[in-house]
């Protein structure tokens, strides 16, 4: 089992072609630490793979928000049904828990916490809120200063990683928070669809390129890829890419240790 480490980069292009294919209407994609990734069909179905591209798992759910990062367990959550479900890493055993009404007015997004408590994003006030869904407790909480928008925001994404929360902004960014709730920086680009990790660094897709921003020094880099993508997934293995009519394709990619 190989683990993302960020003592490696990657080279500047993928070189080569391992499979194609294509799975359908893709509203989401995300992968695990181990390189697995996932892709969350529009018709109501979810589907894992390995870095191989097998099929390792699929479930007939359609979650709001999918978070498999912190393994073997699969979080998702359902808005229309207001509660989140905890998986087994291959989609079995689930366990829901119901969202409760004092914790937020209107529970937009809904993530996982390092430590298992979640994070909610509270559309009626823009607030977020760190819960402990054990104890029912609210932790923290804070909001999220709307004067710094052009255009009404239009949320749909939240993750945490290496203590810090990331909420996307579909038209105006990636907003990045420290875990006490300080905004420090505001990655302006509208139309992202997705946002995933590797090692120090955030990245997504972008037209032909893949930018990449590292979570430490705030600098910035791109990897040219093969057309136009609306997804991407990096591992320390593969590029995973995702086009607009929804072509899957997988790209091995060497990794070159930093000097």
């Amino acid at each position: 089992i190989t683990l993302f480490n960020h003592n490696f980069c990657f080279a500047q292009t993928p070189i080569k072609k391992i499979k194609e294919f294509n799975a359908g209407e893709i509203k989401a994609a995300t992968v695990d630490r181990l390189g697995n990734f996932f892709l969350v069909l529009k018709k109501g179905r979810i589907q894992k793979y390995d870095a191989n591209c097998k099929l390792v798992a699929s479930a007939k759910i359609q979650p709001d928000l999918l978070e498999p990062w912190f393994h073997p367990g699969i979080f998702s959550f359902s808005r229309s049904q207001k509660k989140i479900i905890r998986y087994g890493r291959h989609f079995e055993n689930p366990v829901s828990t119901e969202l409760d009404a004092s914790w937020a007015i209107e529970p937009y997004l809904v993530t996982v916490r390092a430590d298992n408590h979640i994070w909610i994003l509270d559309k009626a006030d823009a607030s977020l809120k760190h819960i402990n869904p054990i104890t029912g407790a609210t932790v923290s909480e804070f909001s999220i200063d709307t004067t710094q928008f052009l255009t009404r925001p239009n949320f749909t994404h939240i993750r945490e990683y290496q203590n810090m929360l990331f909420v996307l902004d579909q038209n105006s960014g990636i907003l990045i928070f420290s875990i006490f709730g300080k905004q420090v920086e505001h990655i302006k680009k509208a139309g992202i669809r997705n946002f995933n990790f590797v090692g120090e660094e955030l990245y997504y897709a972008s037209g032909n390129t893949i930018q990449f921003f590292d979570l430490t020094t705030e600098t910035t880099r791109e990897v040219k890829v093969e057309g136009s993508n609306q997804f991407a997934l990096v591992t320390d293995e593969r590029i995973i890419l995702i086009d607009d009519k929804n072509r899957v394709r997988v790209w091995e990619t060497p990794i070159a240790k930093i000097d």
